[in-house]
């Protein structure tokens, strides 16, 4: 059984991975630069770990043709 059947819920899967390295990015590497008090540097790492990583799954997954 295949998880992705169709090109749109490639698509789909694909925009979902590049939106959420996107959220993860904000949230834990730009938002402490707008209140230094809270800024640390472990969330910052492994929201920069996270994303990529997030980013590297939508990339691949976008770039996959769907067998049929």
């Amino acid at each position: 059984m295949r998880l992705i059947r169709t090109e749109k819920q490639k698509d789909n899967l694909a925009k979902f991975f590049w939106d959420m390295a996107k959220v993860v990015l904000t949230v834990l590497v730009i938002t402490p630069f707008a209140r230094p008090e809270t800024r640390s540097l472990l969330p910052m790492v492994s929201g920069l770990i996270s994303g990529a990583f997030l980013a590297v799954a939508g990339y691949l997954i976008d770039g996959r043709e769907v067998q049929k």
